[in-house]
């Protein structure tokens, strides 16, 4: 078994008994009488079958069933249990997953919420969809790849409340959802996602806004100091042409040894010099250099797993 797999159906064991996953089913209606299949067999069905349920038949899926839990179903009543109800129950059930594994919100205490009014996770997962929703849902990969969707959600994590999800073609950028994140930013907010996200345009909107964020800055991107010597013309203005210094990332890393970082306050990011920031730069050591490489193996190797099975 997946170990992967196998964490999860453990941390379902420990969080949820049999009873209150019933419960769940009751309260969103999902479950309204006795049936064959209960709340809990369909959950862990759905868990523990989705990598392929939308490339098998119907008459597929209730053999599955039956060999994995001895629960026999017609094809046409396990199409009927796939519903707006059953997606309220899905929806109930991960969010008091997620909930119960968020530790910040036991810890009454934590000096993020002394720090930050909210703290804001920004991410996205896409997968690949049956090639009848191309025309909907673009692949990522142009018409090879055939139909892909794309999940972009925003999760606020002291409260451990969703501010949105949004469904969007597999193709669009994750860049592209930067309007929607702008619109939900407050003072003292705390504003995290990766570098699909990265825009120095959106990182000074936050700044503008009062509130903070942390994330890396892509390889090409020019930061600036300020010249405490800069010249001037002769009526005692400052040349602009001289009143910042470029910094070259790679000659403050040479000196650095493995792990080892250095901080750079008053930092001045994007070729307009508008965004003041703290940069704190860091050597990666050669595990570090390793598992980079093997992220970005990995990450290329499911593209192209993609755009074949999309084909």
């Amino acid at each position: 078994m997946h170990k992967r797999l196998k964490k999860l159906i453990e941390m379902i064991s420990e969080i949820f008994e049999e009873n209150h996953i019933e419960k769940v089913g009751k309260i969103t209606k999902f479950v309204q009488r006795k049936s064959s299949l209960s709340a809990k067999e369909f959950l862990a069905f759905n868990i523990f079958s989705s990598h392929d349920m939308c490339d098998k038949s119907l008459a597929k899926l209730c053999s599955r069933m039956e060999a994995q839990s001895g629960i026999l179903i017609s094809p046409q009543a396990l199409n009927q249990r796939y519903n707006a109800k059953a997606v309220e129950f899905m929806r109930q059930i991960f969010v008091e997953l997620l909930c119960k594994q968020n530790k910040l919100l036991e810890n009454e205490k934590n000096n993020l919420k002394i720090l930050f009014n909210r703290v804001i996770l920004n991410d996205a997962t896409s997968f690949i969809l049956p090639k009848e929703f191309k025309e909907e849902f673009k692949g990522s990969g142009g018409s090879a790849s055939g139909a892909a969707v794309k999940i972009q959600l925003q999760y606020e994590l002291l409260t451990g409340q969703f501010m949105c999800c949004d469904i969007e073609k597999g193709s669009r950028n994750d860049a592209d959802y930067l309007g929607t994140m702008s619109k939900y930013i407050k003072p003292k907010d705390l504003k995290l996602a990766d570098l699909g996200y990265y825009k120095v345009s959106y990182l000074k909107e936050i700044d503008d806004k009062k509130a903070f964020f942390i994330s890396k800055i892509k390889s090409d991107t020019r930061i600036y100091k300020k010249n405490p010597n800069p010249e001037r013309h002769k009526n005692g203005n400052i040349k602009k042409s001289t009143q910042y210094i470029k910094i070259d990332i790679s000659e403050l890393i040479t000196p650095l040894r493995e792990g080892e970082s250095i901080e750079l306050k008053d930092i001045y990011i994007g070729s307009k010099k508008h965004l003041k920031a703290r940069l704190i730069v860091t050597k990666l050591t050669s595990e570090n250099k390793k598992k980079e490489k093997l992220n970005t193996k990995e990450m290329f190797k499911r593209k192209e797993e993609q755009i074949v099975k999309g084909a």
